[in-house]
């Protein structure tokens, strides 16, 4: 594949040529058409970018992935594992190594306009730009670009209208002196306009373009999404519906000063920008993060059905387990037939995560049904899962020990719930960030010289990605990226984990909702509530290593998950739950 694609390079003289994992709005998860950087070189993962010269190929992709890409990869692709020591970044390789003259290629609507900038900056050689979609005459069969029907999302799961929104939008962007606002991101436009649809894999949210002035929103829908009524109902609300593509030229005629987000915008389309820019964060993506009360008291529900879900599965897992076949597919299909059965449940909110054993030590692993694994004997069975309910999204990982454990898993999983339960029940001033927790889950690894290769949680939004900025929990800072202080109404995971390569991978995940405490002469200080309620494996935890207090809060948490979980399961069920949540 890769040796065909360079052939096609030299024949349109392009000596470099870009791949990354975005589409026109550089959404995390792609739909099929976007698939080109896959498509290419054979690595499904979630994040990375493929380059391809004349006689090689690169592809750098990040911790999470380093086992699967090694696995996956196509011949003559080198594996370039990002953050490692001595590993370039791709911008650092493009500086070493393109001279004069040479022409770097890529899409220009699905590369980052803030790539291209740093490119800019990055190299001091005179070199060219092939902005052209080379998978267009490369990809014969390439799926076409999704175009589902849209829908507006009921207010009673939101609680603010598009109108509301906007105007919030329009005084941030009065304060900053601008007369427009660019807004290309897909979870974005769905939260300021109220407007759900299914183009994106789990993810309820409509390939869009929106384009906010002082006076004026305009929204750009591919035909076929919209109907008159949708038209009607924006019409009332001050919004006009365009042509998907017609807002390439509309941002030609802008004037004064327009605010957009250079690393979310693509590179077609803040090329055709004549005004003065200016370049920050959407002011949506903050505002969205924050939860109203109404989306507070729904995804609460939200996530207890998902409870009753999960606790069912587990219920069937372990008074199944040895008697009938298991595999990790039909195991991940039980996950989601729990799921379904749950009111206003729409869809999972990404691929089931389903390893055993092993495959457990890979972060982001998919079981297909080419290559899963039979779930049989003795080990860990990881399963991280969430489901998309009109009320809310959810994410919640639970590791299970089928069979017997050896004592050094015990004390591996035990260690992952230390961390797990040190964040959850975490108690911080006003104006700490995610980086100043990160390390009350990480501790109980570090204290072992061992740590895991990502982050320890990430935002997650209402009836939208499960993947939400702008805050997270990680142990280091992202480049050009400002930290966003924790504010209460913010939903953050809580996931940390132990991968050991080759033998298998524990983590636990409960979704957590920032809120005030106590207000003294100290300041404001902040803790969660905890979303998430599902019973953490017993089986699978080494008592004499819990300390007093976090026996304390295993026991307070397990309690919680009876009281609210048991209202809902059969008297079969409900008697397992109340042995499984005992007190230890």
């Amino acid at each position: 594949m890769i040796k065909e694609f360079q052939e096609l390079l030299k024949e349109k003289q392009i000596d470099y040529y870009i791949v990354p994992t975005d589409d026109d709005h550089q959404s995390e998860t792609v739909g099929e058409h976007f698939q080109s950087r896959a498509y290419l070189s054979g690595f499904t993962g979630s994040a990375g970018t493929l380059l391809v010269t004349l006689d090689s190929a690169y592809l750098w992709t990040d911790g999470r992935y380093f086992i699967q890409a090694a696995k996956q990869l196509e011949e003559g692709i080198t594996l370039m594992k990002m953050a490692q020591k001595g590993v370039p970044t791709l911008l650092e390789f493009l500086a070493e190594h393109v001279k004069n003259d040479d022409v770097i290629g890529f899409d220009g609507q699905t590369m980052t306009c803030q790539f291209v900038l740093d490119l800019e900056e990055k190299l001091d050689v005179d070199y060219k730009i092939a902005n052209v979609d080379l998978m267009k005459e490369f990809w014969p069969d390439r799926p076409a670009m999704s175009c589902q029907k849209a829908y507006i999302y009921d207010a009673k799961y939101h609680g603010l209208s598009a109108h509301e929104k906007i105007e919030i939008i329009q005084e941030y962007m009065k304060e900053n002196d601008c007369q427009s606002h660019i807004v290309s991101t897909l979870d974005d436009i769905a939260w300021i306009f109220n407007i759900r649809g299914s183009d994106i894999p789990q993810s309820p949210t409509v390939m869009a373009f929106a384009l906010i002035t002082l006076d004026q929103s305009y929204l750009y829908l591919q035909n076929g999404t919209y109907d008159l009524d949708m038209v009607k109902a924006y019409q009332k609300e001050n919004i006009l519906i365009k042509g998907y593509h017609q807002i390439y030229d509309d941002v030609a005629h802008l004037k004064g000063r327009v605010l957009l987000n250079t690393n979310s915008i693509n590179y077609q389309l803040f090329s055709q920008i004549e005004c003065d820019i200016v370049d920050g964060l959407n002011p949506s993506q903050a505002f969205k993060a924050i939860k109203n009360d109404v989306e507070i008291k729904n995804t609460k529900n939200a996530h207890i059905k998902d409870g009753v879900a999960i606790t069912k599965f587990m219920y069937w897992l372990k008074t199944n387990y040895g008697k009938v076949p298991m595999d990790e597919i039909s195991i991940s299909d039980k996950v989601a037939s729990f799921r379904q059965e749950q009111d206003l449940f729409t869809d999972l909110s990404f691929t089931t995560i389903c390893g055993w054993n092993e495959n457990a030590a890979l972060m982001h692993y998919h079981a297909t049904k080419e290559d899963h694994a039979t779930v049989e004997g003795n080990g860990f069975l990881l399963i991280d899962s969430g489901g998309q309910y009109l009320d809310g999204t959810t994410d919640i990982t639970r590791t299970f020990a089928l069979g017997e454990l050896t004592p050094i898993q015990k004390k591996h999983f035990t260690m992952v719930l230390q961390g797990m339960l040190a964040l959850q029940n975490a108690h911080f001033l006003y104006g700490a960030t995610g980086l100043s927790l990160d390390i009350l889950a990480r501790t109980p690894m570090w204290q072992e010289d061992i740590d895991y290769q990502c982050g320890t949680g990430h935002g997650v939004g209402h009836f939208l990605n499960v993947h939400e900025g702008p805050h997270s929990i990680r142990p280091r800072p992202r480049l050009q990226e400002e930290e966003c202080k924790l504010e209460a109404g913010m939903i953050v995971t809580d996931e940390p984990g132990i991968y050991l390569e080759g033998q298998y991978g524990i983590r636990i995940e409960n979704e957590l909702l920032c809120v005030d405490g106590v207000e003294n002469e100290y300041g404001q200080f902040m803790h969660f509530d905890v979303l998430t309620y599902v019973p953490i494996d017993l089986d699978a935890i080494d008592e004499n290593l819990l300390t007093y207090k976090e026996k304390k809060w295993l026991n307070d948490y397990h309690q919680a998950v009876y009281e609210n979980i048991s209202p809902y399961l059969t008297d079969e069920e409900k008697a397992w739950l109340k042995e499984y949540t005992k007190a230890i």
